[in-house]
């Protein structure tokens, strides 16, 4: 499997600009120093998903309310690292776009999203790639399968 460098991640001109940065759970903080390092934003999305749902009166939409909080949230904090390359940010923790109360379909929605910014999941768990990332006992349960859309290694040496 290829790997893919931060410059190679901004000038791509892919359909779907989807990348992992993958390690493990003990260098999950470092991960994400190294993605700040190089001025890429990383969103916790579990901590501010679950933030938002607190405020909401009425949960009578939280699906249609927790998407598009979360479409706004990523297009909120993309940047452009280079006059003429793409978008990008950087996530971690998204394991609550799985919560079965809220009917999102993860994969699409941010395979959708990669469409026009390029995308790194910081993932500290289990992955079949080219496309699948799941958790250790979870494999059939919770999982983020992104059909055809090959996932692309972020090359990175802690």
């Amino acid at each position: 499997m290829s790997t893919y460098s931060i410059k190679d991640i901004i000038s791509s001109s892919d359909r779907y600009k989807l990348y992992t940065l993958v390690c493990k759970r003990e260098e999950l903080k470092q991960s994400i120093d190294f993605l700040n390092s190089e001025n890429i934003p990383v969103i916790n999305v579990g901590k501010e998903v679950s933030k938002f749902v607190e405020t909401l009166q009425d949960q009578s939409y939280i699906n249609i309310d927790v998407f598009e909080y979360t479409k706004k949230l990523l297009d909120g904090h993309k940047i452009k690292l280079a006059i003429s390359g793409n978008f990008l940010i950087a996530i971690h923790n998204i394991g609550i776009l799985l919560e079965p109360m809220f009917k999102l379909n993860a994969a699409q929605m941010l395979r959708e999203f990669s469409k026009s910014t390029a995308l790194i999941i910081v993932w500290e768990n289990e992955l079949d790639f080219p496309n699948k990332l799941h958790w250790t006992d979870q494999t059939d349960t919770y999982n983020l399968d992104f059909l055809d859309t090959p996932l692309k290694k972020l090359h990175h040496a802690l």
